[in-house]
């Protein structure tokens, strides 16, 4: 499938572009086959123009392709971490120091074996913006509310879709894009 836009994307954003090739190297499988109709609609052009490419590069943004599927079979949080081998970090698993309480791990998670990322190409921001760092959650809404220049893209994104974006990225590219940084999802959690 030839996606419209997606070369003069990857000649705007250089290594900013998690696409169709990135997604296959990473994870393994094609991930624009199996398609739905609705889903192929979401992926077959790129939905941004070259002034919101532009700017999303002079904020750091990346484009990023979210696929719900790979395989034939659901891309959840845990399927990820199987394909990527230990990813997310292995004590998630066995909740043993993470997070508030010994017994909280990730598989017990509704989320984690059910919800998967919508498809379609995305722009998110490499880092969790500066405005919104060390804020409480309520209070991270209203300034996330009050930020210009979003042209309607969701801020907060869903943990599936913060998993995907962060891990596909260190395996696509070595980037580490929450090393040092905590980022909210809109995910409920125990």
């Amino acid at each position: 499938m030839t996606i419209q836009g997606l070369t003069d994307a990857r000649k705007l954003l250089g290594s900013a572009v998690l696409g169709p090739e990135e997604i296959a190297a990473a994870l393994g499988g094609d991930p624009l086959r199996g398609l739905t109709a609705d889903e192929r609609a979401q992926v077959e052009r790129l939905p941004f123009d070259g002034a919101a490419l532009e700017a999303a590069r002079a904020a750091g943004e990346m484009l990023v392709l979210r696929v719900a599927t790979l395989g034939g079979e659901p891309l959840t949080l845990l399927a990820l971490a199987a394909r990527l081998s230990g990813a997310p970090d292995p004590k998630v698993h066995r909740g043993v120091g993470y997070s508030l309480r010994d017994e909280w791990t990730i598989d017990t998670q509704p989320f984690a074996s059910t919800e998967t990322c919508m498809p379609g190409w995305f722009l998110v921001h490499q880092r969790p913006l500066p405005a919104a760092c060390n804020r409480l959650y309520r209070v991270q809404d209203t300034v996330l509310a009050g930020l210009a220049g979003d042209n309607g893209r969701p801020r907060r994104r869903s943990a599936i879709e913060i998993a995907y974006d962060t891990l596909l990225s260190h395996r696509a590219r070595g980037a580490r894009l929450l090393a040092d940084a905590w980022d909210w999802s809109r995910t409920p959690s125990s």
